[in-house]
């Protein structure tokens, strides 16, 4: 997807050009102003910021160095669950570590000054914990693949061995089987099995593969991006004798072309070296999917015979995407497909125990008014008969909210489904099944607020009278005795402890829990990081509720100077930090030091987030309101919301009003500067944004927008290219690298073209070499942002 808003932590419309969107804009407007909105202000700080009179001397600010350099990002979660009560870690001198969260007691596994775990950049230890498999010499393909050499450290003798046997082979991929340490790898999109990690024997299991073009066991760039999320596409069964597979044909797939201009001075690149990657944009050749599986006892007997597992039936005649796999049970390959546009989902069980897979759809999810969201596998019961997942429930206003469903009987004809959770709140997350105990512990949002997020445990037995039960509504930091708003939670393999990571409002800390919800230990306090907080001035934070058409609501946070007069008689700038994109948020009670506090901290301006229709944590109306119609609500929202802001709250300086955002968010901010038709914004800077949806990728963007061929309005009133008239009336900065292989580069210069082809004035920055992170340059980046900001107030 564009650049996601969790960065700072996962794409087209309808209708008739610009009169249309004046009359559209002017609409919104009105209807804002009849629901007489009121702003409902929770102000999450203490102390009262409303006049001059409450106002003393400031600590300083956090500095632009401070934030670039990470000493302000709190330490997360560093371990891995292994046992019902053990963790792997490494520790800050750099040992790895088996800890005992009854005992508490660690125990080193691999000392720091091992050569091959200074050089480690990940570690996984085998099932039977005789070995460790390291990878090092990390090279980058995209944003979640790269190429590694990996070394096996036996932990009895520390004796080390390169896998495949030779120092200088980079595979894509390598994991353990979840028994033994038998392990699998992948070299040049080809699967290869070996039973023992230290006898060299090596059993290669696909042959197809072709580097660039065909993957097995690894997604290409869209399945990687879009759906998996991952450099993995394998899945063991419990026992480790059957593994599932995806594979990845992109020799349809069309193929964009990135400049990589090279390293200066170096001879080496007299000529520029061009980069391909097949790239389906929308409505062109997707890559053809196919989910294969194969008997990894048979294949040591020397039959390499794959099996693959047929997509339900009612895809036969149409494009399908894998969107999800798991392999529950020895006998049974659990797949999710989706059509083409992703708003039908089937959840298929394949039963794999004899000569040929016994196929069956247990439920299909459509969406007549939105797309379906399921790229995470269910959670499945010991048997496979009854699995949990999150589904959109209506409740008893009609409304549709996300929520906990389990689905039983799947291996019968008539499979039930059955709400566990209910309520105007969204669940986030199921994170883990105690089926002894039975017990369902899910993460989810509260009525009163989305902003908040607590972990919920409920009974999987009964009916009507089922009730959660809250675990972290009563949690207070021991530091600074802050409520925990914000939670995040994993839980150990038998369920008998878990994480816990109070990640907001205050500086995360996170501890270990048992069943029972009694804390056990703190794991990090995260107190480096808490002592220069709490040296630094801080922003006032307030978030506010405001009515939007459709009878929604639209979510702002707002971060304000520190000692600030509230009384309008000090009139002070603001930025909008936008991303807008469908079904992403910015405000919650989370923990977060970003360039706005910078800002907020050191430069006076106010700093805020909306989130409108098209975002998540609310229901599905709310979602689906800009549904095949990408450019259209949000926007609005971010224009009329903020124009209300100034009208509302004397402090703001409506000549000083400014907006920004990155890739769905830089497209956001350029379709906001376009739509302004009444001067609410002064000027905007647009990072690698998108500019036509007909060039960005097919499976994000056809999940919200459908086909080009079946959606062409849409796609032209989405267009930023096509509506740039009134930028001329602003300041403009836009921003892109140029090996850029998410968002093309194509797409600034499209947009950069129209802008000179029609005289109108903006400033461009390119990074060379530079993909959608713009990592190498993040420090000259955010010093030309300000400085593009500076002159933006200053020539209000």
């Amino acid at each position: 997807m564009p650049f996601p808003v969790r960065y700072f932590r996962h794409d087209l419309m309808t209708k008739n050009k610009q009169r249309n969107w004046r009359r559209f804009l002017a609409g919104c407007l009105v209807a804002v102003v009849v629901l007489g909105l009121v702003i409902a202000a929770t102000v999450l700080l203490t102390g009262s910021p409303d006049s001059s009179a409450s106002r003393t001397p400031l600590a300083s600010g956090i500095s632009l160095e401070e934030w670039l350099a990470g000493s302000l990002s709190p330490k997360s979660f560093n371990g891995t669950w292994i046992t019902g009560n053990e963790i792997l870690y490494r520790d800050e001198i750099g040992n790895l570590l088996i800890y005992n969260v009854t005992s508490r007691k660690p125990r080193k596994i691999l000392d720091s000054t091992n050569n091959v775990l200074i050089l480690s950049f990940d570690y996984q230890l085998s099932a039977d914990r005789k070995y460790l498999l390291l990878a090092i010499n990390y090279q980058k393909l995209y944003r979640h693949t790269y190429l590694a050499n990996y070394k096996i450290v036996n932990l009895d003798t520390l004796s080390e061995s390169s896998l495949p046997g030779n120092d200088s082979v980079f595979l894509q991929l390598a994991s353990w089987a979840p028994r033994g340490n038998a392990l699998v790898y992948v070299y040049q999109n080809n699967i290869y099995y070996r039973p023992e990690a230290e006898v060299a024997v090596d059993y290669q299991i696909t042959d197809t593969g072709v580097v660039g073009t065909v993957y097995n066991g690894v997604p290409d760039w869209v399945y990687e991006e879009e759906v998996f999320g991952s450099n993995k596409a394998l899945w063991f069964s419990p026992s480790g004798n059957k593994l599932a597979f995806g594979y990845f044909d992109d020799s349809q797939t069309p193929i964009i072309t990135i400049p990589f201009y090279g390293y200066p001075g170096s001879m080496s690149f007299q000529y520029t070296t061009a980069i391909s990657i097949h790239y389906p944009k929308s409505g062109t050749t997707n890559p053809t999917v196919k989910l294969f599986y194969v008997d990894l006892e048979k294949v040591i007997q020397g039959n390499t015979n794959l099996t693959e597992i047929e997509h339900p039936n009612k895809l036969s005649t149409e494009e399908r995407i894998l969107s999800a796999v798991a392999f529950p049970t020895d006998n049974l390959v659990y797949a999710t497909w989706m059509n083409r546009v992703q708003n039908r989902a089937y959840f298929h069980f394949c039963y794999v125990h004899g000569h040929l897979p016994n196929c069956t759809t247990a439920l299909t999810h459509i969406e007549s008014h939105g797309w379906v969201e399921q790229f995470e596998p269910p959670m499945f019961s010991d048997d496979g008969d009854t699995f949990l997942t999150i589904l959109p429930k209506k409740q008893h206003d009609g409304s549709y909210w996300r929520h906990a469903v389990a689905i039983t009987n799947v291996s019968s004809t008539t499979p039930r489904k059955t709400a566990l959770t209910s309520g105007r709140f969204v669940v986030t997350e199921i994170v883990s099944w105690d089926q002894k105990k039975s017990y369902l512990y899910y993460l989810a949002t509260t009525e009163e607020e989305s902003a908040v997020q607590h972990l919920y445990r409920i009974s999987t037995k009964g009916t009507s009278d089922r009730k959660p039960k809250c675990l972290t509504c009563g949690i207070v930091r021991e530091t600074d005795r802050n409520r925990c708003l914000y939670n995040t939670a994993k839980f150990s393999t038998d369920h008998s402890n878990y994480v816990l990571t109070c990640a907001g409002p205050g500086v995360p800390d996170i501890s270990i829990y048992n069943r029972n919800s009694t804390k056990m230990l703190t794991w990090e306090a995260n107190e480096a990081v808490s002592e220069i907080i709490a040296e630094k001035s801080q922003p006032v934070v307030r978030r506010f509720k405001v009515p939007v058409p459709g009878g929604f609501e639209a979510r702002v946070r707002l971060l304000i100077p520190p000692n600030a007069d509230l009384s309008g008689a000090t009139k002070y700038p603001m930025l909008i930090f936008v991303y807008g994109g469908p079904d992403s948020y910015q405000v919650t009670e989370k923990f977060d030091v970003d360039w706005g506090t910078y800002l907020v901290t050191n430069k006076s301006i106010i700093y805020a987030t909306i989130d409108g229709r098209g975002s998540g944590l609310m229901d599905n109306g709310m979602l689906f309101a800009g549904y095949r119609n990408l450019g259209t609500v949000e926007i609005a929202d971010q224009i009329n919301v903020t124009r209300y802001l100034q009208d509302k709250l004397p402090f703001i300086d409506r000549t000083r009003t400014a907006i920004w955002g990155w890739s769905y968010g830089g497209y956001a901010t350029g379709m906001t500067l376009a739509m302004d038709y009444h001067g609410v914004f002064k000027c905007g800077m647009s990072v690698a944004p998108v500019t036509d949806w007909a060039l960005y990728d097919s499976i994000y963007t056809e999940r919200f927008m459908g086909l080009p061929s079946d959606n062409l309005h849409g796609y032209e009133q989405g267009q930023l290219l096509n509506k740039v008239d009134n930028i001329k009336t602003k300041m403009y900065y836009l921003i892109h690298g140029t090996l850029d292989d998410n968002v093309h580069y194509q797409q600034s210069l499209l947009l950069a073209k129209v802008l000179e082809q029609k005289d109108i004035l903006f400033r461009q920055q390119t990074y060379t070499d530079e993909d959608h992170g713009i990592a190498q340059s993040r420090a000259h980046l955010y010093h030309s942002l300000e400085n593009f900001l500076d002159e933006c107030y200053e020539a209000s």
